[in-house]
C-alpha cells in the first residue's frame, strides 16, 4: 500500500510497508534519533539496534506483524515508522508504537502513520490495539488521546493504553437531481419537499 503524506508546510513523503532490505536505512534512523528520543520509544535508554532486532523490525509478515516507513524523498531517508505487532501466537490484539526522526516531529507524521496503521490493523483482523508510554512523555499521551485511545493502567511511570480498531466511516450518499417539474407538478413538488424532514 505505498501512498504520499503531505504535510502542512507542503513537504511530502512516501509511505510504504517497510521490506527486510530496509536494515541499514532503519538503523540509520534509529542513529539520528535523540537519547531522548529513544528512551520515549523504548521506555528506557536505548544506545543501539542489535542485529537480531534488526531482522525482527525489518522481516514482517505484513499480517500479524506491521510496519510502515515514511520516507524523505529528497534524502531517501527513513523519518518516521509506525508498526503494530502481536504475540508469537498471532490473535486480535496487536501493540502499536510510533517513532519520528527528531527533527520532523511536531509536523502530524505520527498521527497520519497511526491512522494507516489502523487501517491496515482492520484490514487483517485486529480488533483491538494496545500502546505504552511514559508517563512523563505528555506530547505523545496526548496523540494517543487524539486518536483516542483510553488509559488502562498506570504503573511504575509507564501508562498502558488500548483502543478498539475504529471501523471506517460509511460512505456520504449521493442524490441525483430529479426531472425538472413543469406547471401544477413543479408546484406540487416544492410543496412536498417543503414538507420534508431530515431525520
Amino acid at each position: 500500500m505505498p501512498g504520499q503524506m503531505t504535510l502542512a508546510d507542503g513537504v511530502r513523503l512516501r509511505v510504504r510497508p517497510i521490506v527486510p532490505a530496509d536494515r541499514e536505512p532503519l538503523a540509520d534512523a534509529f542513529d539520528r534519533l535523540s537519547d531522548h528520543s529513544r528512551r520515549q520509544r523504548f521506555l528506557g535508554p536505548k544506545p543501539r539496534l542489535s542485529t537480531r532486532e534488526l531482522d525482527y523490525l525489518t522481516d514482517v509478515d505484513h499480517v500479524t506483524h506491521e510496519a510502515l516507513v515514511a520516507i524523505d524523498e529528497t534524502t531517501g531517508q527513513i523519518v518516521a515508522i509506525g508498526r503494530y505487532a502481536t504475540g508469537s501466537g498471532g490473535g486480535v490484539v496487536a501493540d502499536m508504537a510510533l517513532a519520528v526522526v527528531d527533527p520532523w516531529q511536531r509536523r502530524g507524521i505520527g498521527h497520519a502513520l497511526a491512522l494507516r496503521l489502523f487501517e491496515r490493523a482492520r484490514a487483517n483482523g485486529i480488533t483491538r490495539l494496545t500502546g505504552t508510554a511514559l508517563a512523563d512523555n505528555r506530547r505523545v499521551r496526548s496523540l494517543l488521546d487524539r486518536l483516542g485511545f483510553r488509559v488502562r493502567s498506570v504503573a511504575a511511570g509507564v501508562v498502558e493504553v488500548e483502543l478498539d480498531v475504529p471501523r471506517p466511516a460509511p460512505p456520504r450518499p449521493r442524490y441525483r437531481c430529479a426531472p425538472r417539474a413543469s406547471g401544477s407538478s413543479s408546484r406540487e413538488l416544492r410543496a412536498s419537499l417543503a414538507n420534508t424532514r431530515v431525520r
